[in-house]
């Protein structure tokens, strides 16, 4: 290995080393202490007597070794080879290829199975690159024929069935090892306004023989005098053999109660979404094996957005539980405005997203957090999400909330937060022992946020 300095002051979690060779801030290094122990240059400072790095320890390849003495004075200090890097931080050998550890060729890959089964936050301000990440995830999820649902409000991901051929770009692909791709034949994009997006297939959510849960729901803040209406209501329409919401509203109508005009207006609302039908999309076509399902909401009205997330997510939550379907990862993108921080307002598919979050785990279903507004997406759900990946941040609060939800993460990683270069991000969680810089890739595909 190359020798890069000498220590002159060190504890037992840090050291200062006077520069021989050229290093850089964030370079990782490693130095002999009962085994080989990686530590990463925080601050590099030039004295009239030279130039000195302080070093922060990662961890030891001994994974039994407790730093109990600090370093010694004098040790020599080394520029950390690839294999080290990978084995103390933990970075996984094949997965999901997001993009190069910053300033090495060290390719990084995510797992999978942890996305799924433990889920996953990208958070950055507008146009960090968030949506790019998401796309980059998007492709290698469809090359491992992984099902993934994009809850997309702009309608941004169709452009995954389009190769990327930015000059640019197809010029930084050689760094990365690839090269332009279309996935047309694997993403499918799903609308409820087809009038908007042409290419979209119509998105139905089934209305046929509704249970009183299911109505229920639709009404969240019904009244108890109003869910008795609507119980009588259910049960007169459960008299036929196929009933439709237009059975239920009849059956509200005949109700002799004040209370019921509320509830009239409520259903009429519902009904008039066009959201339901008896040719309803069946979830397992939406949740397939070797599919990237978009649901294309541009041109959504932001209240039918919630119902359809809503109740969209809490199909897909029953079929995984059923096992009808296989795991998933589903991407919430802008997903400040389906789960709301406490104080930020309210969504229909509040409750679901804090279900999934905590739950969605055991049963194979995970979350992609998507959001520029980390302050403003509720912290709960934020904080069981395993891996994080972190774009250029500026406003204080939001800072603040990633500081606060990121293990690894401490008040002095504001400042990089806040100066990230566009297209590097902060990657965290484990089985990363340590937060990681990453040069995310370019995309195989045409990147639709631009």
């Amino acid at each position: 290995m190359e020798e890069v300095g000498e220590i002159k002051e060190s504890t037992t979690s840090s050291f200062v080393f006077r520069v021989k060779n050229g290093v850089r801030k964030f370079d990782y290094v490693c130095v002999e202490h009962d085994g080989i122990v990686l530590s990463q240059i925080w601050e590099i400072k030039q004295q009239s007597d030279g130039i000195f790095a302080e070093a922060h320890v990662i961890g030891s390849m001994n994974k039994k070794y407790m730093m109990r003495t600090p370093f010694p004075l004098g040790g020599k200090v080394y520029r950390a080879n690839e294999e080290i890097i990978k084995r103390v931080i933990g970075i996984e050998r094949e997965g999901i290829y997001i993009g190069l550890l910053k300033d090495t060729d060290m390719k990084v890959f995510l797992s999978p199975e942890s996305l799924i089964q433990k889920h996953l936050c990208v958070l950055a301000k507008s146009g960090s690159g968030k949506s790019y990440a998401i796309g980059v995830i998007a492709e290698e999820f469809i090359k491992r024929g992984l099902p993934i649902v994009i809850i997309d409000p702009h309608g941004e991901y169709v452009s995954l069935r389009r190769p990327n051929l930015d000059r640019n770009e197809m010029q930084l692909m050689k760094k990365f090892g690839i090269k332009p791709r279309s996935y047309a034949k694997n993403v499918f994009e799903y609308s409820p306004v087809c009038s908007r997006n042409r290419e979209a297939i119509p998105l139905f959510l089934d209305e046929v023989n509704l249970s009183f849960q299911d109505i229920l729901y639709l009404l969240p803040d019904a009244t108890s005098a109003q869910k008795g209406i609507l119980y009588e209501a259910w049960k007169n329409a459960r008299e036929k053999r196929i009933y439709f919401l237009k059975d239920i509203l009849q059956g509200i109508k005949e109700v002799k109660s004040s209370a019921k005009w509320g509830l009239v207006a409520k259903v009429e609302q519902i009904i008039s979404m066009e959201l339901f039908s008896p040719h309803y999309t069946p979830i397992d076509e939406i949740v397939k094996k070797g599919r990237c399902s978009v649901i294309n909401l541009r041109g959504v009205a932001p209240y039918i957005q919630e119902t359809l997330v809503s109740i969209l997510l809490t199909k897909i939550f029953e079929e995984r539980k059923n096992g009808t379907i296989p795991p998933v990862l589903i991407v919430i993108e802008e997903a400040h405005r389906y789960c709301p921080e406490r104080g930020q307002g309210k969504s229909l598919a509040g409750d679901i997203i804090k279900t999934m979050a905590s739950e969605g785990r055991k049963f194979g279903v995970g979350l992609a957090i998507v959001s520029q507004r980390p302050a403003r997406v509720d912290k709960n759900v934020i904080s069981q999400c395993n891996t994080h990946i972190i774009l250029k941040t500026t406003n204080p609060n939001d800072v603040k909330a990633i500081i606060a939800s990121v293990e690894g993460l401490n008040a002095s990683s504001a400042g990089e937060i806040q100066m990230l270069p566009i297209g590097v991000a902060i990657v965290a969680g484990l089985p990363l022992t340590a937060p990681i810089f990453v040069e995310i890739r370019p995309r195989e595909t045409l990147h639709g946020g631009k």
